[in-house]
């Protein structure tokens, strides 16, 4: 990496670590680009060189968000002893979990609506890439399992993972517009949800096949 290469790099990270600092602390309405540069130690200008206004950066930061949980289901290992619902409910979850989430409940809703508004953004097209990254995880699992003999052999492994985590993204979106619901209310509901699913699929006792 060349020396500019290598700052513009490091002026990035500086404008994302304190728009998220600020975003966190004071919500994202009431934050303003000149409080991310100052924070920042840049100039205005050379924030909006970077990016075109704080939607984009809350727009990169739940980019990078996704892109982190990618990395994250990649590290999954299968539990030989856990059940075949127990290890897509782990699996699954570790997209979900506040522990392994930096955005807030609130900058997620900002997020969303800010993708939504402008689906050709090339932030929103990196969310949307992530999220069939993370779907098609889901999908490996499932085929991991039924090459095991853990799932029925004639159950199609990309309408079962792409269900199951298109049933999970959209009970975490709904909580995100949710004013009453907590995490451990979304989890279980992926938990329930999850569940039945795979109860579908499974072989009956005794016709488990490799």
């Amino acid at each position: 990496m060349s020396l500019r290469e290598q700052q513009k790099a490091e002026r990035t990270q500086r404008i994302l670590d304190a728009a998220a600092g600020l975003f966190a602390n004071k919500g994202f309405e009431s934050v303003k680009a000149e409080e991310v540069a100052e924070l920042a130690k840049l100039s205005v200008g050379t924030l909006y060189n970077y990016f075109g206004g704080k939607n984009e950066v809350l727009m990169t930061l739940t980019a990078l968000e996704n892109e982190r949980l990618v990395a994250l289901g990649a590290e999954f290992q299968i539990d030989p002893e856990a059940t075949v619902a127990d290890t897509f409910c782990t699996f699954i979850h570790l997209f979900f979990d506040p522990g392994n989430m930096i955005l807030s409940k609130d900058l997620w809703r900002e997020g969303f609506a800010i993708s939504f508004a402008d689906i050709t953004s090339e932030e929103a097209r990196r969310l949307r890439t992530s999220d069939r990254m993370l779907s098609e995880q889901v999908v490996q699992l499932a085929m991991t399992l039924q090459s095991q003999g853990r799932l029925r052999s004639d159950v199609d492994c990309a309408i079962l993972g792409a269900t199951l985590f298109n049933n999970a993204n959209m009970l975490f979106f709904d909580f995100t517009r949710s004013e009453n619901k907590s995490y451990s209310d979304v989890t279980d509901e992926i938990s329930k949800m999850t569940k039945a699913i795979v109860s579908l699929v499974e072989p009956t006792s005794g016709a488990r096949l490799c």
